[in-house]
């Protein structure tokens, strides 16, 4: 038989191989909160220098891939101005000391973040507060802040300044900001917190304080028409606020995610007999089984950060109610209070509700992010290291969303250098780049296959991985579809 046929009926029985006995990659979102708010996270003080800032927020990502996670979601709105360099908005004073003054030098730390991130293979998304405007009264706002631009758009409500949703402007600039960084940033996902009208806050005398927004409301009374109540039109600010940021960022970059936080409940009693004395769809103006049920997000992160054993508050009981709501198919990601440790819980009870969301598993693919990021970094009650050993101990792939893409990727070509110590891969269409962001590098060892490494898409070559007798390369897609794997062995 000619070399050349025989070489390539080697690769075509290679191939052949790969397709039945490499398994698929495991999936499941594993995230955290990088919260950037009164410095929770990061930077550790406001007016540290731009090389020290850095550094600590180099450490944070890397720390967030050596623990297991696959997405982080990095604060960069925190109350009316940016962590990144922005003409709608001032820099953020938890970054310099002092609202509007650029670092010095000047360096962006949404960028940053994005490039270290995709570095190590993790999904970064960009995290807004659409109406909190000043965060208590630490720093003053600047001359271009909103607050002093427009103050009559704004509420003082409880230690905060608020924009008021009920005025369209202030609607529109949330929605202007957010669309901004979609397309100006390689982003992976968008996501909103639970802050839309602000949490209720008592006076004196234990009734609820009102939040002063009567004349935007009486303004907006349609003359001859049936008026709505106070709280569904306010739930109507919402709304819009939620519709128009997908369909936005969809118009820009499909493939971008819309993720949303909101509290863990949709209104108390749903499931029946739970609940407390909250209710987020009258109390916030959220209607968020609407935002799930209408496609208005990609993924939806209730805050359930309660115990699994809370009688009417139970992690488990509400996790099952969203999967029951979830009529579209969407991604539910939990939120989990892992900062609660060694308050009302211990790392078990993390560990077992990352427990329950995966037993559910046919319902839905498992995902899940960590409030917030300092207790794995801190190994807060040990949470990070039995993280690490026991529910992060595989490489996991986040889930794929194929309402926003499902292409089909072909196997790619590899070829071993410097006598077998490296690898390099690549498309044989160089076209097929335009649908992969990603490259997913599995190693058979031991007998067994197992994700090594995950790659960005402008990475085309890796070391051999340590004991491998093989190792196959897919690409991943924009949505995290997966591709063919090409394979070459030892």
């Amino acid at each position: 038989m000619r070399p050349l046929l025989l070489a390539l009926l080697s690769l075509a029985c290679l191939q052949a191989w790969a397709q039945t006995a490499v398994p698929l990659p495991a999936r499941e979102l594993r995230g955290s909160w990088i919260a950037t708010v009164h410095n929770i996270n990061w930077p550790s003080e406001p007016g540290l220098p731009a090389a020290r800032q850095q550094e600590q927020l180099k450490r944070l990502i890397q720390s967030a891939h050596d623990h297991g996670l696959n997405c982080l979601i990095f604060q960069v709105r925190p109350a009316g101005d940016a962590m990144y360099e922005s003409k709608l908005e001032p820099w953020s004073p938890y970054l310099s000391g002092l609202m509007s003054l650029p670092p010095s030098p000047k360096w962006d730390p949404l960028e940053f973040a994005i490039q270290e991130a995709h570095k190590l293979g993790m999904e970064l998304h960009a995290w807004f507060n659409p109406f909190r405007a000043l965060a208590g009264d630490k720093h003053n706002p600047s001359a271009d802040h909103i607050r002093r631009q427009n103050p009559e758009w704004t509420v003082k409500y409880g230690r905060d300044w608020w924009m008021n949703p009920g005025i369209p402007e202030v609607r529109q600039r949330a929605v202007e900001v957010m669309l901004d960084v979609t397309r100006r940033y390689d982003v992976d996902g968008i996501h909103l917190d639970d802050y839309f009208y602000p949490y209720p806050t008592t006076g004196a005398d234990k009734q609820a304080v009102p939040f002063n927004d009567a004349e935007a409301f009486a303004k907006s009374q349609p003359l001859g028409g049936v008026p709505l109540s106070l709280t569904a039109w306010r739930r109507q600010n919402v709304d819009e606020v939620v519709r128009t940021t997908y369909t936005g960022i969809k118009a820009i970059k499909r493939t971008v995610k819309f993720g949303i936080s909101p509290f863990g409940l949709w209104r108390p009693n749903h499931p029946e007999g739970t609940g407390g004395g909250l209710d987020p769809y009258e109390d916030l103006g959220a209607d968020s089984r609407k935002w799930l049920q209408e496609g208005w997000l990609d993924y939806l992160t209730p805050q359930l950060y309660w115990t699994i054993d809370r009688p009417k508050l139970g992690f488990t009981t509400y996790y099952d109610w969203w999967l029951n709501e979830n009529t579209l198919g969407r991604h539910i990601w939990p939120g989990m209070n892992s900062s609660k440790i060694g308050d009302d819980r211990n790392a078990g009870e993390i560990l077992k509700q990352i427990s329950v969301l995966r037993e559910r598993g046919l319902r839905m693919t498992p995902g899940h992010f960590h409030w917030n990021f300092g207790a794995l970094d801190k190994n807060l009650g040990k949470l990070g290291s039995l993280a690490k050993e026991r529910a992060y101990n595989i490489h996991a792939l986040p889930p794929a969303s194929p309402w926003l893409s499902n292409v089909a990727l072909p196997a790619p070509l590899i070829e071993k250098l410097a006598e077998g110590k490296r690898l390099r891969w690549g498309f044989k269409d160089p076209r097929w780049e335009n649908y992969s962001r990603w490259w997913v590098i599995q190693a058979q060892i031991e007998g067994k296959w197992q994700t090594v490494e995950v790659t960005f898409k402008d990475q085309h070559e890796l070391d051999w991985p340590k004991k491998a007798t093989a190792v196959a390369v897919r690409a991943a897609g924009k949505s995290w579809e997966i591709g063919q794997a090409g394979v070459v062995a030892r």
